[in-house]
């Protein structure tokens, strides 16, 4: 999971307004950033590097006027987060032109990929997937949209993008639609991102979703394309967890569907309690939807200092137990001897919650009832979302009661799968069910 952004000016728009944008999609992405763009004056300029969005552009310090400008935050799912050549962009010549790509999604068949393309002798310089996706754009011929329809037919997986061809901007998704891609305007200028609220909060106009399978080339004028969709596959854990609660993604509303599932939990509840708390801030509209309807008292119990990134999204197990003692504050005075219903989005390791639960009773609560806005998670994703292994996922290996006792809650109740389908239909939901609709590595669809 990643947050891209580009943009295509006349007049040319300065790197700062850039990064403002990419700026409002750093939830989808803390480990690393960067951009290329060409100037008005026709000059390659590029960085990137480990770090949040703010702490490299600072490192660059330059603040050009671009023509043409991608850039990207990086959530790595494939390609090792320690390596520095795999932060995006990706960036290549071809005929005396650069080329170069941002990529949000995961590729299925990148091992395939890579071996075929070694085999011709072509040198990758990192492990990341979205490498390959760059190197076969500069293998194929014709326009860009040309390109990308050749391309649609061997890639298989997640693969929203935005490129740089010439002083042209590419923006692409998948025929899947796995991943979001939204466009805006300024002026004449066009503007992509992954979610519209990364427009907005710059005071972009936003023009409309990108469709499954559709594209743009934008150089002096807008050229549309297809490839066609193949399957409607828009990830719905972008609406349980990824996307930011002001955004719309796949013509729905991330705040609606989020209070929708808190009401949902609490209608098939029976649990008593004292009061409601969410794990913020992922939890939050989930529990303001659960306690409206069940009449119990909604209450910050746990305060989120904002000054440290997202637990899921930390590469590593011990990073993300280490984040929730530093990111999250219990507040006594509303938890002390009181039955909590404790909510949140997901259950994904478990290891997170069992920190949270262990928290809150630490600050004095007398019953813990852990609520989860989804069903439980039981299968990997393949699609961009780092969940790699059965072994790693609680739901997939423990039954709901030892779900309990390792969390060390006094109960746990999900969104049940039947109604979560019923309110996504069209979606993936394969992290849920277990059953892929496309193919993945050793995984039957």
């Amino acid at each position: 999971m990643c947050g891209i952004v580009g943009v295509r000016s006349k007049r040319g728009v300065h790197l700062s307004r850039l990064i403002t944008v990419l700026q409002g999609l750093q939830h989808r992405g803390q480990e690393a950033s960067g951009f290329v763009g060409i100037t008005v004056d026709g000059r390659e300029v590029g960085f990137k590097d480990l770090g949040l969005v703010s702490d490299v552009f600072r490192r660059y310090g330059h603040d050009p006027i671009l023509r043409v400008a991608i850039a990207h935050t990086r959530y790595s799912t494939h390609g090792e987060t320690y390596r520095p050549e795999n932060v995006q962009p990706f960036v290549g010549f071809i005929d005396g032109r650069m080329i170069a790509l941002v990529h949000n999604g995961n590729l299925t068949n990148y091992t395939y990929l890579r071996q075929e393309l070694e085999r011709e002798g072509v040198i990758f310089r990192s492990t990341s997937d979205s490498e390959a996706i760059l190197l076969l754009y500069a293998k194929e011929t014709g326009e860009p949209d040309e390109r990308l329809k050749k391309l649609s037919e061997r890639l298989e997986g997640a693969w929203t993008v935005l490129m740089i061809d010439g002083d042209r901007i590419v923006a692409f998704r998948d025929p899947y639609g796995f991943r979001p891609l939204w466009m805006g305007r300024e002026g004449e200028d066009v503007w992509f991102a992954s979610e519209d609220s990364a427009l907005r909060s710059a005071d972009i106009e936003v023009v409309e979703e990108v469709g499954i399978g559709k594209g743009y080339v934008v150089g002096e004028g807008l050229k549309p394309f297809t490839v066609g969709k193949k399957l409607s596959l828009p990830c719905s854990f972008e609406l349980v967890y990824f996307a930011r609660p002001d955004s719309n993604i796949f013509g729905r509303s991330v705040y609606e569907w989020r209070l929708r599932a808190g009401e949902i939990l609490a209608k098939v509840d029976e649990v008593e309690a004292d009061v409601v708390v969410p794990v913020p801030d992922s939890g939050t509209i989930y529990a303001i939807g659960y306690s409206g309807v069940s009449g119990v008292p909604f209450q910050m119990g746990l305060i989120r200092s904002h000054y440290v990134g997202r637990s899921f999204i930390q590469p590593s197990q011990d990073m993300r137990r280490r984040t929730v003692r530093s990111k999250l504050f219990p507040v006594p005075f509303v938890l002390r001897g009181q039955r909590v219903v404790l909510v949140d989005d997901s259950l994904v390791r478990g290891t997170t919650m069992r920190e949270i639960v262990r928290m809150v009773r630490e600050a004095g609560a007398r019953e813990v009832h852990v609520r989860i806005g989804s069903p439980p998670v039981i299968s990997p994703c393949y699609f961009g979302i780092d969940t790699p292994t059965k072994e790693e996922l609680a739901a997939a290996r423990m039954s709901l009661e030892e779900i309990g006792r390792f969390i060390e809650a006094d109960s746990v109740l999900y969104l049940p799968l039947d109604e979560y389908k019923r309110n996504m239909e069209n979606f993936c939901v394969s992290c849920f069910t277990g059953r892929y609709p496309v193919r993945v590595p050793n995984v039957q669809p």
